[in-house]
């Protein structure tokens, strides 16, 4: 993982394409409560939308990332909100370099896990290392064994009177490039914003091959319903490993 900060020209309207998602949050909640949870470590917490969700659950909450620039908007939030949530810039690749103690929970969310700067081994070896004994480790992806027969080539992430953001994936082999063209159209501000980032694409038996390695288990679900992973239905790939 480079330090250069990719998310630089996102960070500020990166919020726009999250909404209150109650399912989610009752996932999280059944998840900590029937693991024991008590603390959390969000290694990459992004904006920190996630770290005052997980503090509403009445968790221990830490978060880390690399970028400045989603840091700095975690920051704001957490200082507004008044929460003893503690932030830090880490390189999730060497997390016990900067963590003295361990975690009941580990998460990664929202593909991060897939960037393609990742080298995967490394990464759970790190994620492990700051996870107790029967802990656990959460990580979601968009890209499902089912989704990827029929790979969308453009989506309109959010589109409304304010703000307009467009991705537009392009796939080569198994790495997909996805190209964020941001349009902020205000009466205040007109304002264009272009970033790309490459993931990498890893699919269920991908992920059964890599755990496996890892020394980890798992269960499989499909949504935050619960419901369970599908390769032929399933739009979402959510991951909750333990140690074996």
């Amino acid at each position: 993982m480079t330090d250069q900060d990719t998310y630089r020209n996102i960070a500020e309207y990166y919020d726009y394409m999250h909404e209150k998602n109650p399912e989610r949050e009752k996932f999280f909640a059944t998840i900590f409560r029937d693991n024991g949870v008590k603390t959390v470590l969000d290694c990459a917490c992004g904006t920190g939308g996630d770290l005052l969700m997980f503090h509403s659950l009445g968790v221990e909450v830490t978060g880390s990332d690399l970028s400045d620039s989603m840091l700095d908007r975690a920051r704001q939030k957490i200082e507004k909100n008044h929460l003893p949530i503690a932030l830090s810039k880490v390189d999730f690749h060497k997390l016990s370099d900067y963590f003295n103690k361990k975690f009941d929970a580990i998460v990664c969310l929202s593909n991060a896990v897939n960037e393609n700067d990742i080298v995967i081994d490394k990464a759970l070896k790190s994620f492990k290392s700051v996870l107790n004994k029967n802990g656990i480790i959460i990580f979601d992806q968009g890209q499902t064994d089912f989704t990827m027969k029929n790979p969308l080539k453009y989506f309109p992430v959010v589109n409304n009177r304010d703000f307009t953001r467009l991705f537009i994936m392009e796939y080569n082999n198994d790495v997909m490039k996805v190209e964020v063209f941001d349009f902020l159209h205000t009466e205040e501000e007109n304002d264009f914003r272009h970033s790309e980032f490459f993931i990498k694409i890893r699919l269920y038996s991908d992920w059964q091959t890599i755990l496996e390695k890892a020394g980890l288990t798992a269960e499989f679900y499909g949504d935050w319903n619960f419901q369970k992973y599908s390769p032929s239905e399933s739009k979402r790939l959510i991951v909750v490993a333990k140690k074996k």
